[in-house]
């Protein structure tokens, strides 16, 4: 278990702080509090507490805070093992009050959106009021969660507001946004990830980088705390606009029969200036689908607009719509209709290899089949369990005898394994929304 727990470390004294908090960090002593446990905040304790530092993380989910403290990994990056090998320097509560003593405390919480699509800050707000009683003089607070910029600087002054202290002068503020990618398979992870960090005065930057540059071999200054936050939502911005463009490009090169993958496969060959994006069935995860409208929210407070990214927001959110019109157009075309129809969904986590359905664009897909009569079961094995707006879905296996009785199958996420399986032979119709299966008589793409 962690040394820091109901220990109120002394201050960091303003004067001399900056070398005692370089000579912690030396030293591996320095404290690190991490709010939130998800996926951004484990792998960062982790990192931390590998790195010889003790790691207290706090989160609200009880069964969460019990598998770190019994060693059990509840995410694809983090082995068991990994968190074995830490169990001295990595503990987790639900209790705020211990993370009293903490040097540096990090926020890692989520940022949704609200109905009307505006972020929703009440996980940083309500995770501000919480360490505001722990807050004392010499402390770094760092900002990991994705947020529109201007969040940093008004959490900074909420945690003014409630204490007395001032930010800059008695207690150090950063923003770092997280970088985080659940399940990558190219090898990117915490420690060769580049870190940016961005603080509210230069010694806040120079103590957040000096901090990360012990977990990542790249750490990149920015000027003030709004160009971190704004770079985070430009990057998935970035890829929301390459994403909706390459839509449109596949369902281009549906209408000239021109194989799309090997068309961004041929101009990825070029060796600058282009970066490829595949078609799909839209976006998932806590990213794309979310960051932009924080780009979008800026943009109307400083009184413009963005045109282009509203343009492809659009064209990516009605992209789960199209597969059912597609399937239904497939299959009157069979002389057939969705209605009564037996249609089976391969894979519907958001992402290949993670079982998070967090804005997964399946459901949107099975609510849309189910609004048109279908009869929806789904296959992932990474998913036990599946409801959709209060009512379950079939889970179905992947054998012969299952894909014999269904009338269509809909590849949503590829399901590890299954690229090359012959079974996709078996159902009279499969809509491939990745056009990554075999081009046989059966499979239509979307």
């Amino acid at each position: 278990m962690s040394e820091m727990t109901g220990v109120l470390a002394p201050e960091i004294h303003p004067r001399g702080g900056a070398a005692l908090f370089d000579q912690r960090i030396g030293r591996r002593t320095l404290r690190v509090g991490i709010v939130g446990l998800g996926y951004t905040g484990l792998p960062l304790g982790l990192g931390f507490a590998a790195a010889g530092f003790p790691v207290r993380g706090l989160d609200t989910d009880a069964e969460r805070v019990g598998q770190v403290e019994r060693g059990e990994s509840y995410l694809p990056d983090v082995a068991d093992a990994e968190l074995a090998a830490v169990a001295d320097r990595l503990s987790a509560t639900t209790e705020a009050g211990e993370l009293a003593g903490s040097d540096v405390l990090i926020v890692c919480v989520p940022t949704p959106v609200t109905g009307d699509q505006q972020a929703n800050l009440d996980y940083v707000e309500s995770a501000t009021d919480s360490i505001a009683p722990l807050l004392r003089r010499g402390m770094l607070v760092v900002l990991q969660s994705t947020v529109p910029p201007g969040t940093t600087a008004a959490a900074a002054a909420r945690l003014a507001g409630a204490t007395g202290l001032q930010p800059g002068v008695d207690f150090h503020v950063a923003m770092a946004p997280e970088r985080v990618d659940p399940a990558n398979t190219a090898g990117w992870h915490l420690a060769n990830t580049p870190k940016v960090v961005g603080g509210l005065t230069d010694e806040c930057t120079r103590r957040a980088a000096l901090l990360f540059e012990q977990v990542c071999e790249t750490v990149v200054p920015a000027s003030r705390l709004e160009v971190a936050e704004l770079s985070k939502v430009f990057e998935n911005t970035f890829r929301l606009v390459n994403i909706s463009l390459t839509l449109e490009l596949s369902d281009l090169c549906r209408e000239l029969e021109i194989p799309v993958r090997e068309v961004i496969d041929a101009a990825s060959t070029k060796p600058y200036g282009f970066l490829p994006h595949y078609p799909g069935p839209g976006v998932g995860g806590e990213c794309i689908p979310v960051d932009p409208l924080f780009l979008r929210e800026a943009a109307a407070a400083a009184g413009t607009d963005m045109k282009l990214v509203a343009a492809a927001y659009e064209r990516v959110e009605r992209r789960p719509q199209q597969v059912v019109e597609r399937l239904a157009e497939l299959m009157a075309e069979r002389g057939s209709a969705l209605r009564g129809a037996k249609v089976l969904i391969v894979g519907v986590s958001y992402k290949s290899g993670v079982a998070d359905l967090r804005n997964a664009p399946a459901l949107d897909v099975i609510r849309g089949l189910r609004a048109a009569g279908a009869r929806v079961s789904y296959h992932d094995p990474l998913v036990p369990d599946l409801t959709v707006d209060g009512e379950p879905v079939a889970e179905a296996g992947w054998s012969a005898v299952e894909l014999a009785q269904q009338d269509a199958a809909v590849l949503v996420t590829p399901v590890p394994g299954l690229d090359h399986d012959v079974l996709w032979g078996i159902p009279p119709l499969v809509l491939d929304t990745h056009n990554k299966l075999a081009a046989v008589s059966n499979v239509a793409v979307l």
